[in-house]
């Protein structure tokens, strides 16, 4: 019985791992290379299409919480979580502005969409940026 049971498992997860491995391979190129190059030590819970977006759009959601979205295209639109997410996922501009102004905090959550770059930093500061990088308000006061 016992020997039923694990067998039903290992089943269930290399099937699950196939589906990851499936839906991997249909995310955009773009896509593809933030998740191999920025996040390569984390394992992938699940990656869905969005059919609600109105465009073709993705979710890739790690065992650790962190989420990435990424557009039609597979560039990134959100990426939200606990841990740092690597500074050059965060345009330069404003990398080096939270760099000056942050020190030793780091971004846990960006967020982009057509009115500018909404940041998170694990300090819990809340930060809005226009779309060109430049600061425009903290929304913490």
């Amino acid at each position: 019985m016992r020997k039923w049971i694990i067998l039903g498992v290992v089943t269930l997860l290399a099937i699950f791992v196939g589906q990851a491995q499936e839906n991997f391979n249909k995310l955009p190129m773009n896509a593809k290379k933030i998740v191999k190059d920025y996040y390569a030590g984390h394992q992938v819970e699940k990656i869905d299409a969005d059919p609600n977006s109105g465009d073709e759009s993705y979710q890739v959601k790690f065992e650790n919480g962190t989420k990435i979205d990424f557009d039609e295209n597979g560039n990134a639109t959100e990426i939200s979580g606990e841990e740092k997410i690597p500074s050059a996922l965060i345009p330069k501009k404003m990398r080096l502005f939270l760099e000056n102004r942050y020190g030793d905090d780091y971004v846990t959550d960006w967020k982009m969409d057509d009115d500018g770059h909404q940041i998170e930093m694990n300090g819990g500061a809340k930060l809005v940026f226009d779309l060109d990088g430049n600061f425009k308000q903290n929304k913490d006061l």
